[in-house]
């Protein structure tokens, strides 16, 4: 990293007004080699992103009225006004759409310069000249230095997060070109959509840094089957086998999907690294990484027993690390959840605040920019969380569950997209969470598709260790639909047990217990009518 920030200070300092492009950095500032590929390597693009992210940690801690900054998809340092995200944060949802296209949607790049990119505005106060050029290599070196010395003393960005780290090893094998182009190819591909998910440090095995690394996942083509390759997730300390996945390379098409889904099977919040860290942690809360991985075990099973330990280690891991946007994404997820039921506006907007946050250190972070649109959704503006929504999933479509909640919460929007978002998920990731199959089923039984409910929800209830009441529900309505009235009042009696009621009692006050939606509770009792389980629907 400090040798990019000086080559691209060095640069700007020449006075060169062509425009870097991605091969001059990767070759003179990254020590690629001449044949370096700009179509399927993204290496100098990632690198410029963690460049930017360190740039913008640093400023956010040290302030200071000038910063250095590196604009979204270019590669060129800058010296601008160093402007402090404003702490006034009123009409915080309406500014959901300030960062649009013309058709509403939020542009890819979410934010904006602080001052012209070009220099050529005659009224703008940055004109890169021959006057300032002088000034500005003062500056920029005096900066850079105590950046780079900043970052040498404490050895990491900021305060860090002690995520798993994961080297990627992809064998050429002994065929040669073809295979080492394949490799290369399979290998953008995992870079790419591991890179989606948070709470991941991913490197390539030959960086210097396996030694550093927790795990090791091998590429290796199989030599008794000429058309399969396979995948090995290693501990890198023990050696141990971990995971292990063939993939059928015949059909180009089949084969990325697979290798697609094997990614979620690694990386997902339900993924075998995760497994592997909480089997490791156990009922461990403290701030950071164990915080999250206690906060995706509750988002999938409920735990109530969880929530009140989960509340805490979650402040404090924002505390701990304010400038991690990962961090920062839960805490608003899970404030969110826990204040969708308190009518002060000021209390119900701080899940807002902290995804601002979030999504402003780090603009393509799928889960900061996904917390934006669930605190729209929250704050019932559809449009907004929509628009949030679908930047989120485009910039990670294999997270189920950023896939699975939008499209929860489209649903709840009555917006047709919602299903598809929800099946999507559940197609992706066969261990997606209980509620977004619960979505699903519903929806089914709406339409009159009691026997697909059923078997949906028999298959996630028979998967999972706790119970959703989404999912009993849509258990119990589907088998009183195809005429399995006793099944039907078993479930009923066991879920009114489970809220202290008994089964006469009215199903609107069952289902207030945990629904806050009046719309969804009526749409639910229509259900009810028609499965003809009671004869008075309990109004």
């Amino acid at each position: 990293m400090s040798k990019l920030l000086r080559y691209l200070v060095d640069y700007k300092l020449s006075g060169n007004s062509v425009p870097l492009k991605s091969y001059t950095i990767a070759t003179e500032a990254l020590g690629r080699d001449a044949d370096f590929d700009t179509q399927t390597d993204s290496y100098p693009r990632v690198q410029m992103g963690r460049l930017r992210r360190m740039l913008d940690s640093f400023y956010l801690r040290k302030g200071g009225e000038n910063r250095l900054s590196i604009p979204p998809q270019k590669y060129e340092i800058m010296l601008e006004p160093n402007i402090t995200p404003s702490g006034d944060q009123d009409n915080l949802i309406g500014e959901g759409t300030n960062s649009s296209t013309v058709d509403g949607r939020p542009s890819m790049r979410a934010d904006t310069d602080a001052g012209p990119s070009n220099g050529k505005g005659a009224d703008g106060p940055w004109v890169w000249n021959r006057g300032l050029l002088a000034i500005l290599a003062v500056v920029v070196l005096l900066v850079g230095s105590s950046i780079l010395t900043y970052y040498l003393s404490t050895g990491r960005t900021g305060s860090e997060i002690a995520y798993p780290r994961l080297a990627l090893d992809m064998a050429d094998g002994p065929a040669g070109a073809g295979r080492s182009q394949f490799s290369e190819s399979v290998g953008n591909q995992l870079v790419r959509g591991l890179n989606g998910f948070g709470g991941i440090r991913i490197f390539e095995e030959q960086a210097g840094e396996s030694g550093m690394s927790d795990y090791l996942l091998r590429l290796h083509f199989l030599e008794a089957a000429e058309d399969k390759i396979g995948l090995r997730l290693l501990d890198q300390q023990s050696g141990e086998i971990l995971w292990s996945r063939e993939l059928d390379t015949v059909d180009d098409d089949a084969f990325r999907l697979e290798l697609d889904q094997a990614i979620i099977a690694l990386a997902g919040p339900n993924g075998k690294i995760a497994q592997t860290e909480i089997s490791r942690l156990g009922n461990d809360y403290s701030a950071g990484y164990p915080c999250l991985l206690q906060f995706d075990l509750f988002i999938r099973y409920r735990d109530p027993e969880k929530r009140a330990p989960l509340q805490k280690c979650l402040q404090k891991s924002v505390v701990l690390f304010p400038t991690d946007a990962h961090v920062l994404s839960v805490a608003a997820f899970a404030l969110n959840m826990a204040e969708r039921f308190n009518t002060n506006p000021a209390a119900r907007s701080a899940g807002m605040l902290l995804a601002r946050r979030a999504e402003a250190l780090d603009h393509n972070s799928p889960a900061a920019n996904f917390a934006v649109a669930q605190s729209a959704f929250f704050a019932g503006d559809c449009a907004t969380g929509v628009a949030w929504g679908k930047k989120a999933v485009a910039l990670n479509p294999l997270n189920s569950r950023i896939i699975g909640y939008l499209g929860l919460y489209m649903i709840g929007c009555d917006n047709p997209e919602g299903e598809d978002y929800a099946a999507r998920a559940l197609k992706l990731d066969p261990n997606a969470d209980l509620s977004i199959a619960a979505a699903v089923a519903l929806q089914m039984l709406k339409r009159g598709e009691a026997s697909a409910a059923r078997k949906l929800t028999s298959e996630y209830m028979a998967s999972s260790p706790r119970k959703e009441p989404a999912l009993e529900l849509a258990y119990m309505l589907s088998s009183a639909m195809l005429g399995e009235k006793t099944e039907a009042r078993r479930v009923w009696k066991t879920m009114a047990a489970d809220y202290g009621l008994t089964e006469n009692s009215p199903p609107r006050e069952m289902l207030q217990k945990w629904i806050d939606s009046p719309t969804l509770i009526n749409e639910i009792l229509v259900i009810i009518n028609r499965s003809g389980m009671f004869k008075n629907n309990g109004s």
